[in-house]
């Protein structure tokens, strides 16, 4: 995501990181070495995770899948660090995107933990997100599924 930055932001879109884990260990594990360019909220009690609908996951989704853990295998042969376990390996994300209006254009919730969006595919829906604004058609329906 960071290296579609300049992408992003030539289609005047904002990104929004929500995330739960303590800011220290975001900053020890996950963000290490990185300047992130997007804002960065702290939800401590997940109070967007329960009102955006992201659910959590059993032992297989959060470590068992063979799709997980080949997704993982790939990004380690790529030359990715392993972060370590997550302080609550069950809870699951998603990725949304909205239109300048705050109309919902797109949702992805997921479904274990290696269930996320590609980055390519959020700016697809950010363009198109643009594109529906500026041709004054608004939301898709509006409401979040």
């Amino acid at each position: 995501m960071i290296e579609q930055h300049a992408r992003i932001e030539a289609l005047g879109a904002s990104v929004v990181l929500v995330a739960y884990d303590r800011p220290g260990l975001l900053g020890a594990k996950m963000m290490r070495g990185l300047e992130v360019p997007y804002i960065l909220v702290y939800d401590p009690g997940r109070a967007a995770y329960r009102d955006w609908g992201l659910g959590r996951t059993g032992l297989f989704g959060a470590m068992l899948s063979p799709a997980l853990n080949w997704r993982y295998l790939k990004l380690l042969w790529r030359g990715e660090r392993f972060l370590g376990l997550a302080p609550d390996m069950f809870q699951l994300g998603g990725d949304f995107v909205l239109d300048r209006g705050g109309c919902v254009q797109f949702v992805r919730r997921m479904r274990n933990n290696g269930d996320r969006a590609t980055v390519a595919r959020l700016v697809d829906e950010l363009a198109r997100a643009a594109n529906a604004t500026l041709a004054g058609q608004g939301g898709r329906d509006g409401s979040i599924h």
